[in-house]
This record gives structure tokens, sequence and C-alpha cells, in this order.
């Protein structure tokens, strides 16, 4: 049951990568991230891409999982290199580990006495 999610955003690919960069996403990189999900390191994971807002970030991966699972992803050889390959081809791009709906609500009644 997911009660994590993995955050993998960018800001835009990384100037006269553009097309390596949307190449990769849609294909390489997905065929890794399958690669991933059939090891049981998440349950299923979003491709987002966000419409011009004025922000710096512009799309972004979420991986749901287990938290301790997606922990384990993090530190294997495989991922850095995909996350690397990631940092190459876009601007302003970063991994940061969270909770859904379920795991923050787990993880308050876990910590309920930090909340009288």
């Amino acid at each position: 049951m997911s009660t994590a999610v993995l955050f993998l955003g960018w800001n835009r690919p990384a100037s006269g990568r553009e097309v390596e960069a949307f190449k990769f996403l849609a294909g390489e990189g997905m065929e890794i991230l399958g690669k991933f999900q059939k090891a049981g390191y998440f349950d299923r994971f979003d491709r987002i891409a966000l419409t011009p807002h004025c922000g710096t970030t512009n799309g972004f991966l979420l991986l749901h999982g287990d938290r301790a699972k997606l922990d384990e992803l993090r530190r294997t050889d495989e991922f850095e290199h995909f996350s690397i390959s990631l940092l190459r081809l876009f601007e302003g791009y970063g991994v940061v580990p969270g909770l859904n709906a379920e795991g923050l609500d787990k993880a308050l009644e876990r910590n309920r006495d930090l909340m009288r």
C-alpha cells in the first residue's frame, strides 16, 4: 500500500539539450522506471508537465509506494545513474521524498502527543 511519494522535479530542459531531454523522458527514462517498478520499488508513477505559470517547477515524476522501498531505491546505483541523467538534461532538477495523505495520517497518529 502506498503511503509515500518520491518527487523528481525540474524547471526546463538544459539549453541545447531540449530534444535529448524529452526523448529520454519518453523512451529510455520510462523503460528504466518500468524496471524499478517491476522490481517492486514503487507501485505506480505519474509523469507530469505543467502549463506555463511563472514558476520554477515545470515538470516532474511522482513515484508512489512504500517509504522504505522508495528510500531503498534512492540508494541503488541504478537510481543514481538515472538521477544524474536527469540532472544533466534538466535545469533545476531535484529529488524530494514525501508522504501522501495516508502516510501523513499515519505520521500524525504516531505523533499525536505533539499535537496537544
